[in-house]
């Protein structure tokens, strides 16, 4: 089957992060995948290109000339589905692939779309949406934000789990640590609050001397965090990593991961700490309460809030002898849930449901 995955772009995060493990698993079973990005290609995107995917840029200026960008290439190579992943690649790819005679469309929402809503951008996708097969949604937090949105076309959506691969060590040495080490994998961004996270850590460290932090990922608060760190005088504690193309080795070596998001829909670096064995501490937002109900391996706090996540941070740490037991429910609960081939195997069904 001929796949064309639609997406704003393939900058690093975790929708791009899908959609090139799709790529890869598609080819991997004998179909042909390619990435088209209606702005910058970004380093994912490049790296696909790398690997002999082909990936289109439609980074015309405009919103009209995009969509017409989109329907000329999709007429050109004739896909036979073509999977928009959120709402700006549907509302300018939808009609453009239906027009162009895809036989199979859908639309994945990657994260959550709470009230209050956009209304104009709702209705938007709402009209786009009416020429796709299915509308996914990466857990039920957010099919239920789905199908509450203003004219949302309720029948059509489903939900499919995000999925990440299992930790590999390529021989790469893992940082080395002392004491209980937290791993803290986002973008430095507000929505991931990293504020509340080093708040919460100075206050656990305050019961548990031998805590330590490491942060993996890149962002323009990067500086910002450091500084605060340092004010808060956790220099020695914690540990900016920066940007990393492979976080096994971090996986791999550290005690609990942490989360201290104020918006989700099922963060990709969560369900690599589960597949790595790692219980974790997350906030009660999205679908990370859903995780955690499913692998009784994950404690939730409130957003936002440094004195309860510090709490739960304490409460893992003075209990370092169940660690054994909870990554082991981690691990089953990431086999029965979030595999690639689970993840896969449902789109390409629904590929296949519309095709045929």
């Amino acid at each position: 089957m001929k796949i064309v995955h639609l997406a704003d772009s393939m900058d690093v995060g975790g929708a791009e992060k899908l959609i090139s493990l799709l790529c890869r698993w598609q080819r991997q079973h004998g179909h042909d995948p390619s990435v088209h990005c209606l702005y910058q290609v970004g380093p994912l995107g490049e790296q696909l290109r790398a690997d002999g995917f082909e990936v289109v840029s439609h980074g015309s200026s405009g919103i009209g000339r995009r969509a017409g960008s989109v329907y000329s290439e999709l007429k050109r190579s004739k896909p036979d589905a073509v999977h928009c992943h959120n709402a700006t690649a549907a509302i300018l790819g939808a009609i453009p692939a239906r027009i162009a005679g895809a036989s199979s469309i859908i639309v994945t929402r990657h994260g959550i779309i709470a009230p209050p809503y956009v209304l104009r951008r709702e209705l938007k996708f709402a009209l786009a949406s009416r020429w796709c097969d299915r509308i996914v949604a990466v857990c039920e937090e957010a099919r239920n934000n789905l199908m509450a949105a203003p004219f949302a076309a309720r029948q059509k959506i489903t939900r499919i789990y995000n999925a990440a691969p299992a930790p590999c060590s390529d021989g790469t040495q893992s940082p080395s640590k002392s004491g209980f080490t937290l791993l803290h994998v986002a973008r430095l961004s507000p929505v991931k609050d990293q504020e509340t996270l080093l708040k919460a850590f100075a206050m656990a460290k305050a019961q548990i001397p031998d805590l330590q932090l490491w942060i993996v990922g890149g962002g323009d608060l990067r500086s910002k965090l450091e500084h605060l760190a340092g004010h808060m005088e956790l220099n020695g504690s914690v540990t900016f990593f920066g940007e990393q193309a492979d976080v096994s080795p971090f996986l791999l070596a550290a005690d609990l991961f942490i989360l201290s998001s104020v918006s989700e829909g099922i963060p990709i670096s969560l369900l690599e700490a589960l597949s790595a064995g790692l219980p974790a501490v997350v906030t009660d937002v999205g679908g990370m309460s859903e995780v955690a109900r499913l692998s009784d391996a994950t404690i939730t706090a409130p957003a936002s809030n440094p004195a309860a996540l510090a709490a739960a941070i304490a409460k893992m740490a003075s209990s370092r002898d169940q660690l054994p037991r909870l990554g082991k429910l981690a691990h089953e609960c990431y086999a029965a849930n979030f595999t690639l081939e689970r993840m896969a195997s449902e789109y390409m069904a629904l590929y296949n449901c519309a095709h045929s």
